[in-house]
């Protein structure tokens, strides 16, 4: 979904430099090609079918999804995995999840069997691993994971998001399930990889000559759960120093000096936010159903993401419509818990104008 494009929108991929970036990173090692229906205006897949002929195909292993954005009933279900097989020009699709699942869209899928067709196309050989990605609370996650005899599950996680969305521990559960873990947003769209926010001072007290995606990547790789990182990549340099990192990284590879300079890091981010916000939940639950951490997490991201639209996304199309905080009816139950003395009621209904606008 971060390929080369021409101009600044998410379309059209720039087919040649895409290309060239794509097949250097397949021909340094990398294997693993994540896609979806709707990445770069619906035409990713395409791009990467066409990407991988002369041979390149058989050296990886395709991940697509099937996007609730994309599909509206069981037969819209049925006839995108055929499509997705067309447009990928490949017989089998490798790993196979059900995008971005959120309660609403759960729900969906569940009423439409979802589940049952792809569990079919992987009895014909068209479909390999099966998995889900969501951005959904812990709680919620650990239902998913229980819902189904999974192979793998796709979450967010960094070291600034270790205790929001699945989090260290809803990725625990998931691996000790059995399942593999696949890790997104390891660079929160990129944000962690610049140089000019809060956590550049700890960094250079260290006596390490990394970059701060560098530190991002080293401590997920850290995680033994981890199985695949999903690293956005758009040119030569961003595939070498990826390949880089993950060669010299894995489980016990950071020192206890690392792993406090991350702390830092992370504190530091925390402490730059608009909205003293620690995460404790505390204020839940909400009476409205309002997933008051999240929406804090949410705007403060926004804020510190200038020029990215991270958050905004985060809310309109990962968030369950029950979840946002245009719920809040300004009860005040959840003041009279929060240790931080926050004004939740009042912060609401900015928090909803802020994240549902595009402006």
């Amino acid at each position: 979904m971060r390929l080369p494009v021409v101009g600044d929108g998410y379309s059209p991929i720039d087919y040649e430099a895409a290309e060239s970036v794509l097949r250097h990173a397949i021909d340094k090692g990398i294997n693993y090609l994540d896609t979806a229906p709707t990445y770069h205006d619906e035409t990713s897949e395409e791009f990467i079918g066409r990407a991988l002929q002369d041979g390149y195909r058989d050296k990886v292993a395709i991940a697509t999804k099937m996007s609730k954005k994309v599909v509206s009933c069981r037969e819209d279900c049925r006839l995108l995995i055929n499509d997705q097989l067309q447009r990928l020009r490949t017989d089998r699709i490798d790993l196979y999840l059900l995008h971005n699942v959120t309660k609403d869209s759960w729900r969906f899928f569940e009423d439409a069997g979802a589940l049952d067709l792809i569990e079919r196309a992987r009895d014909r050989g068209e479909i390999g691993m099966v998995g889900f990605s969501t951005h959904e609370e812990r709680d919620f996650f650990i239902e998913l994971v229980d819902s189904h005899d999974w192979d793998f599950c796709q979450i967010q996680f960094n070291y600034a998001d270790r205790f929001i969305q699945a989090g260290e521990e809803g990725m625990s559960y998931a691996a000790n399930k059995g399942l593999e873990v696949v890790i997104m947003e390891p660079l929160k769209g990129g944000m962690l990889a610049r140089d000019d926010l809060p956590y550049m001072d700890v960094f250079s007290e260290s006596d390490r000559d990394w970059s701060p995606a560098e530190w991002s990547l080293r401590w997920i790789w850290d995680h033994p759960e981890v199985s695949v990182v999903l690293s956005g990549m758009n040119a030569h340099a961003q595939v070498d120093e990826n390949c880089r990192v993950a060669e010299v990284s894995g489980p016990g590879a950071l020192s206890l000096d690392d792993l406090l300079t991350l702390d830092k890091a992370k504190d530091a981010l925390d402490r730059s936010c608009n909205i003293p916000c620690t995460s404790c939940g505390y204020c839940l639950p909400c009476p409205q159903g309002v997933q008051i951490p999240r929406m804090f997490t949410l705007f403060n991201n926004h804020v510190l993401s200038t020029g990215h639209s991270w958050g905004r996304n985060m809310y309109n199309f990962s968030t369950a419509q029950g979840d946002k905080a245009a719920n809040c009816i300004s009860c005040g139950e959840c003041e009279e818990r929060c240790p931080q003395d926050i004004m939740i009621s009042e912060l609401m209904p900015m928090v909803h104008r802020t994240l549902s606008s595009s402006d």
